[in-house]
């Protein structure tokens, strides 16, 4: 059954058609002005188009990959690690944030 509704959905799909000056620059292909693209083509454009983006998780990984290799090579060359890219506001919470939960520091106490 599921089938025939997979069927039924991509001929659905196929019914309808934009034309091409409506769609984003990205979507659209070299038809004439009287052919469109089918709602099916574009979402398959679509799906391949969001496969090939990296996502921001990704990124992230990769960046932490590369400072990780750099510590690396700083510690096996001098023993000594110079920290780089060093986001000064994320630093900062990051004290405050240790200094709040930490119970041997007392951030009211009188001087």
């Amino acid at each position: 059954m599921s089938e025939l509704l997979k069927k039924l959905d991509k001929a659905i799909l196929e019914c309808f058609t934009v034309r091409n000056e409506k769609l984003p620059e990205e979507l659209r292909d070299g038809r004439y002005v009287y052919e469109s693209p089918s709602l099916a083509e574009i979402l398959k454009k679509l799906d391949k188009r969001d496969a090939s983006r990296i996502s921001d998780a990704k990124k992230l990984k990769a960046e932490k990959l590369r400072r990780v290799g750099l510590y690396r090579e700083q510690m096996q060359s001098n023993d000594k690690i110079e920290y780089v890219d060093i986001d000064e506001h994320k630093l900062y919470n990051n004290e405050m944030r240790f200094a709040k939960y930490c119970p041997q520091i007392n951030l009211e106490e009188d001087e």
